[in-house]
């Protein structure tokens, strides 16, 4: 199925502006370090996994698994999710150059949203989330 912007098109956080929602980034949850099928963060070096992006996220987004081998049914403490550390994937860039994310837009009034999603109920794809800073500069 094709997922908009309105939908809960990730496993994690979506960070919009303005009515309607204009994408800033994207924070996603993946299964585990060890798999790469369809739960597995995509990479670029796997032209499938990669595709499940939707194309209004672009290369705006950071994914990572909090299990550091094969996932459990338990929560994930040993590897903090969107820390930027092992920063990978298609936001290499942007992690090495501001140590974690950044975007430049236009100047605007519009408010950020930042909307927790899953396509699961919370038994089955709850994560926790400690701290989330926005610094608007």
């Amino acid at each position: 199925p094709i997922r908009t912007i309105n939908d809960s098109y990730v496993d994690g956080l979506s960070i919009t502006h303005g009515n309607p929602r204009k994408h800033l980034w994207t924070l996603a949850v993946g299964l585990d370090k060890l798999n790469a099928d369809i739960y597995a963060c995509p990479r670029d070096t796997d032209p499938f996994n990669f595709t499940r992006v939707p194309d209004f996220v672009g290369n705006n987004f950071y994914c990572e698994a909090g299990y550091s081998s094969v996932h459990e049914d338990r929560i994930a403490w040993e590897d903090s999710l969107w820390d930027g550390q092992q920063c990978v994937s298609s936001t290499a860039q942007s992690c090495s150059r501001y140590g974690w994310f950044h975007r430049d837009i236009a100047p605007s009034q519009e408010d950020i949203e930042v909307r927790w999603c899953s396509d699961q109920g919370r038994s089955n794809e709850d994560f926790y989330t400690d701290l989330l800073e926005i610094w608007v500069l």
